[in-house]
Protein backbone atom coordinates (compact mmCIF):
# COMPACT_ATOMS: atom_id res chain seq x y z
CA UNK A 1 0.00 0.00 0.00
CA UNK A 2 1.47 3.37 -1.01
CA UNK A 3 0.31 6.53 0.72
CA UNK A 4 1.18 10.21 0.92
CA UNK A 5 2.16 11.14 4.47
CA UNK A 6 1.86 14.90 5.05
CA UNK A 7 2.75 16.33 8.44
CA UNK A 8 3.11 19.77 9.97
CA UNK A 9 6.57 18.75 11.26
CA UNK A 10 9.39 16.72 9.76
CA UNK A 11 9.49 14.22 12.64
CA UNK A 12 7.71 11.29 10.97
CA UNK A 13 10.56 8.78 10.61
CA UNK A 14 9.34 6.46 13.36
CA UNK A 15 5.82 6.44 11.89
CA UNK A 16 7.18 5.75 8.39
CA UNK A 17 9.28 2.82 9.64
CA UNK A 18 6.40 1.36 11.63
CA UNK A 19 4.04 1.54 8.67
CA UNK A 20 6.69 0.04 6.37
CA UNK A 21 6.91 -3.01 8.62
CA UNK A 22 3.16 -3.45 8.04
CA UNK A 23 3.49 -3.17 4.27
CA UNK A 24 2.59 0.52 3.92
CA UNK A 25 5.02 2.60 1.88
CA UNK A 26 4.70 6.23 2.96
CA UNK A 27 6.06 9.13 0.90
CA UNK A 28 6.65 11.93 3.45
CA UNK A 29 6.16 15.62 2.80
CA UNK A 30 6.49 18.41 5.35
CA UNK A 31 3.63 20.85 5.40
CA UNK A 32 0.21 20.86 3.80
CA UNK A 33 0.81 23.26 0.92
CA UNK A 34 -0.62 22.30 -2.48
CA UNK A 35 -1.18 18.61 -1.76
CA UNK A 36 -2.97 18.21 -5.10
CA UNK A 37 0.25 19.02 -7.01
CA UNK A 38 2.27 16.65 -4.83
CA UNK A 39 -0.18 13.84 -5.57
CA UNK A 40 -0.12 14.55 -9.30
CA UNK A 41 3.67 14.67 -9.52
CA UNK A 42 4.58 11.86 -7.09
CA UNK A 43 1.57 9.51 -7.17
CA UNK A 44 -0.37 7.42 -7.68
CA UNK A 45 -1.33 6.95 -4.05
CA UNK A 46 -4.09 4.96 -2.40
CA UNK A 47 -4.62 7.32 0.51
CA UNK A 48 -3.50 10.60 2.08
CA UNK A 49 -2.55 10.55 5.77
CA UNK A 50 -2.34 13.95 7.47
CA UNK A 51 -0.43 14.03 10.75
CA UNK A 52 -1.41 17.16 12.66
CA UNK A 53 0.50 17.91 15.85
CA UNK A 54 -0.70 21.51 16.11
CA UNK A 55 -4.20 22.89 15.70
CA UNK A 56 -6.47 21.60 12.97
CA UNK A 57 -7.10 25.00 11.38
CA UNK A 58 -4.27 25.00 8.79
CA UNK A 59 -4.92 21.38 7.93
CA UNK A 60 -8.61 22.12 7.35
CA UNK A 61 -7.75 24.68 4.69
CA UNK A 62 -5.42 22.19 3.01
CA UNK A 63 -8.16 19.56 2.96
CA UNK A 64 -10.66 22.01 1.47
CA UNK A 65 -8.16 23.01 -1.22
CA UNK A 66 -7.47 19.37 -2.03
CA UNK A 67 -11.17 18.58 -2.45
CA UNK A 68 -11.75 21.71 -4.52
CA UNK A 69 -9.02 20.54 -6.90
CA UNK A 70 -11.10 17.45 -7.65
CA UNK A 71 -8.99 14.93 -5.73
CA UNK A 72 -11.12 12.12 -4.32
CA UNK A 73 -8.42 10.04 -2.61
CA UNK A 74 -9.37 8.79 0.86
CA UNK A 75 -8.00 11.17 3.47
CA UNK A 76 -7.33 10.18 7.07
CA UNK A 77 -6.31 12.72 9.71
CA UNK A 78 -4.18 11.67 12.68
CA UNK A 79 -4.77 14.50 15.17
CA UNK A 80 -1.94 14.31 17.69
CA UNK A 81 -2.46 17.79 19.16
CA UNK A 82 -5.32 19.17 21.13
CA UNK A 83 -8.64 19.28 19.29
CA UNK A 84 -12.16 19.64 20.56
CA UNK A 85 -15.28 18.09 19.07
CA UNK A 86 -16.11 21.21 17.07
CA UNK A 87 -12.67 21.23 15.39
CA UNK A 88 -12.96 17.53 14.53
CA UNK A 89 -16.42 18.08 13.10
CA UNK A 90 -15.12 20.98 11.00
CA UNK A 91 -12.30 18.81 9.65
CA UNK A 92 -14.75 16.14 8.54
CA UNK A 93 -16.98 18.76 6.91
CA UNK A 94 -13.90 20.14 5.12
CA UNK A 95 -13.48 16.83 3.31
CA UNK A 96 -11.58 14.41 5.54
CA UNK A 97 -12.94 10.86 5.46
CA UNK A 98 -11.97 10.00 9.01
CA UNK A 99 -10.12 11.41 12.01
CA UNK A 100 -8.34 9.47 14.73
CA UNK A 101 -6.56 10.56 17.89
CA UNK A 102 -3.91 8.81 19.96
CA UNK A 103 -3.45 6.40 21.49
CA UNK A 104 -3.78 4.19 18.44
CA UNK A 105 -1.92 1.04 17.46
CA UNK A 106 -0.17 1.09 14.10
CA UNK A 107 -1.85 -2.19 13.12
CA UNK A 108 -5.25 -0.56 13.74
CA UNK A 109 -4.19 2.52 11.76
CA UNK A 110 -3.12 0.29 8.88
CA UNK A 111 -6.41 -1.62 9.01
CA UNK A 112 -8.34 1.67 8.89
CA UNK A 113 -6.38 2.80 5.86
CA UNK A 114 -6.88 -0.51 4.08
CA UNK A 115 -10.62 -0.37 4.74
CA UNK A 116 -10.83 3.20 3.41
CA UNK A 117 -8.84 2.29 0.30
CA UNK A 118 -11.06 -0.75 -0.32
CA UNK A 119 -14.23 1.29 -0.08
CA UNK A 120 -12.80 3.94 -2.39
CA UNK A 121 -12.27 1.25 -5.01
CA UNK A 122 -15.71 -0.27 -4.54
CA UNK A 123 -14.74 -3.18 -2.28
CA UNK A 124 -16.92 -3.50 0.79
CA UNK A 125 -15.00 -6.30 2.50
CA UNK A 126 -11.53 -7.81 2.82
CA UNK A 127 -12.39 -10.36 0.12
CA UNK A 128 -11.36 -9.14 -3.34
CA UNK A 129 -12.77 -10.96 -6.35
CA UNK A 130 -11.81 -11.05 -10.01
CA UNK A 131 -13.43 -13.65 -12.25
CA UNK A 132 -13.46 -16.89 -10.27
CA UNK A 133 -10.46 -15.85 -8.16
CA UNK A 134 -10.99 -14.62 -4.60
CA UNK A 135 -8.26 -13.07 -2.44
CA UNK A 136 -8.97 -12.90 1.28
CA UNK A 137 -6.89 -10.16 2.91
CA UNK A 138 -7.75 -11.34 6.42
CA UNK A 139 -6.62 -14.92 5.86
CA UNK A 140 -3.87 -13.98 3.40
CA UNK A 141 -5.17 -16.71 1.11
CA UNK A 142 -6.26 -17.04 -2.52
CA UNK A 143 -9.06 -19.29 -3.72
CA UNK A 144 -10.32 -20.41 -7.12
CA UNK A 145 -13.92 -21.63 -6.94
CA UNK A 146 -13.39 -22.67 -3.33
CA UNK A 147 -10.04 -24.41 -3.85
CA UNK A 148 -7.02 -22.79 -2.24
CA UNK A 149 -4.12 -21.77 -4.49
CA UNK A 150 -0.66 -22.55 -3.00
CA UNK A 151 1.15 -19.21 -3.19
CA UNK A 152 4.30 -17.99 -1.50
CA UNK A 153 4.16 -14.82 0.61
CA UNK A 154 5.71 -12.74 -2.18
CA UNK A 155 3.36 -14.19 -4.79
CA UNK A 156 0.41 -13.37 -2.56
CA UNK A 157 1.64 -9.79 -2.07
CA UNK A 158 2.09 -9.40 -5.82
CA UNK A 159 -1.42 -10.64 -6.57
CA UNK A 160 -2.89 -8.50 -3.77
CA UNK A 161 -1.31 -5.41 -5.35
CA UNK A 162 -2.92 -6.31 -8.67
CA UNK A 163 -6.30 -7.12 -7.12
CA UNK A 164 -6.44 -3.86 -5.19
CA UNK A 165 -5.78 -1.93 -8.41
CA UNK A 166 -8.00 -3.83 -10.83
CA UNK A 167 -8.11 -2.10 -14.18
CA UNK A 168 -5.08 0.10 -13.41
CA UNK A 169 -1.82 -0.29 -15.31
CA UNK A 170 0.98 -0.97 -12.81
CA UNK A 171 4.61 -0.52 -13.81
CA UNK A 172 7.48 -2.70 -12.65
CA UNK A 173 8.71 0.19 -10.54
CA UNK A 174 5.39 0.34 -8.72
CA UNK A 175 5.56 -3.37 -7.93
CA UNK A 176 9.14 -3.09 -6.68
CA UNK A 177 8.25 -0.18 -4.40
CA UNK A 178 5.31 -2.15 -3.01
CA UNK A 179 7.06 -5.51 -2.55
CA UNK A 180 10.43 -4.30 -1.31
CA UNK A 181 9.65 -1.21 0.75
CA UNK A 182 12.35 -1.99 3.31
CA UNK A 183 14.35 -4.91 1.97
CA UNK A 184 17.08 -4.65 -0.62
CA UNK A 185 15.33 -4.95 -3.96
CA UNK A 186 16.51 -7.46 -6.59
CA UNK A 187 16.51 -6.79 -10.31
CA UNK A 188 13.15 -5.61 -11.64
CA UNK A 189 13.03 -8.71 -13.86
CA UNK A 190 11.73 -10.50 -10.76
CA UNK A 191 8.35 -8.94 -11.59
CA UNK A 192 8.19 -10.99 -14.80
CA UNK A 193 9.04 -14.10 -12.77
CA UNK A 194 6.18 -13.42 -10.35
CA UNK A 195 3.74 -12.93 -13.23
CA UNK A 196 4.83 -16.20 -14.85
CA UNK A 197 4.46 -18.15 -11.60
CA UNK A 198 1.10 -16.59 -10.77
CA UNK A 199 -0.32 -17.31 -14.20
CA UNK A 200 0.84 -20.91 -14.01
CA UNK A 201 -0.52 -21.54 -10.52
CA UNK A 202 -3.83 -19.81 -11.17
CA UNK A 203 -4.33 -21.69 -14.44
CA UNK A 204 -3.50 -25.00 -12.76
CA UNK A 205 -6.18 -24.24 -10.16
CA UNK A 206 -8.81 -23.55 -12.85
CA UNK A 207 -8.80 -19.75 -12.89
CA UNK A 208 -9.82 -17.73 -15.92
CA UNK A 209 -7.08 -15.48 -17.29
CA UNK A 210 -7.00 -12.20 -15.33
CA UNK A 211 -3.46 -10.78 -15.78
CA UNK A 212 -2.72 -8.91 -18.98
CA UNK A 213 0.70 -7.75 -20.17
CA UNK A 214 1.06 -4.25 -21.57
CA UNK A 215 4.36 -4.61 -23.40
CA UNK A 216 7.01 -2.11 -22.39
CA UNK A 217 4.82 -0.63 -19.65
CA UNK A 218 3.68 -3.17 -17.07
CA UNK A 219 0.75 -5.35 -16.08
CA UNK A 220 -2.95 -4.87 -15.44
CA UNK A 221 -5.59 -7.04 -13.77
CA UNK A 222 -8.76 -7.24 -15.84
CA UNK A 223 -12.20 -8.70 -15.18
CA UNK A 224 -12.75 -11.71 -17.48
CA UNK A 225 -16.08 -12.12 -19.21
CA UNK A 226 -18.73 -14.43 -17.79
CA UNK A 227 -18.30 -16.59 -20.89
CA UNK A 228 -14.56 -16.98 -20.23
CA UNK A 229 -15.19 -18.04 -16.63
CA UNK A 230 -17.91 -20.51 -17.69
CA UNK A 231 -15.61 -21.99 -20.35
CA UNK A 232 -12.70 -22.56 -17.98
CA UNK A 233 -15.05 -24.18 -15.44
CA UNK A 234 -16.46 -26.48 -18.12
CA UNK A 235 -12.95 -27.49 -19.15
CA UNK A 236 -12.07 -28.32 -15.57
CA UNK A 237 -15.19 -30.45 -15.17
CA UNK A 238 -14.27 -32.37 -18.33
CA UNK A 239 -10.80 -33.06 -17.00
CA UNK A 240 -12.15 -34.20 -13.64
CA UNK A 241 -14.72 -36.46 -15.32
CA UNK A 242 -12.25 -38.05 -17.74
CA UNK A 243 -11.30 -41.67 -16.90
CA UNK A 244 -7.84 -42.29 -15.54
CA UNK A 245 -5.30 -43.21 -18.16
CA UNK A 246 -2.35 -45.57 -17.83
CA UNK A 247 -1.64 -49.20 -17.04
CA UNK A 248 -4.11 -51.03 -14.91
CA UNK A 249 -2.82 -54.09 -13.14
CA UNK A 250 -5.16 -57.03 -13.35
CA UNK A 251 -5.07 -60.16 -11.24
CA UNK A 252 -6.19 -63.53 -12.51
CA UNK A 253 -7.39 -66.26 -10.23
CA UNK A 254 -6.84 -69.85 -11.23
CA UNK A 255 -9.22 -72.48 -9.95
CA UNK A 256 -7.72 -75.87 -9.14
CA UNK A 257 -9.68 -79.05 -9.54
Amino acid sequence: MRILLAADTADTEALEQGLARLGVLADPVEGFEDLASVITLSGPYELVLLVVRGTLGAAQEAVRALRRSGQTLPLLVLAQGGADAAAEQAMLHAGADDLVRPPIHLAVLQARMQAMARRARGFASAALTCGNVTLDQEQHAVWVDGSRVPLTAREYDFLETLMRHKGVLLTKERFMASLYAEAEAPDSKIVDVFVCKLRRKLAASGAAEIIRTVWGRGYVLFEPSAEAVAEIRAQRREVQAAPARGWVRRTTRYATA
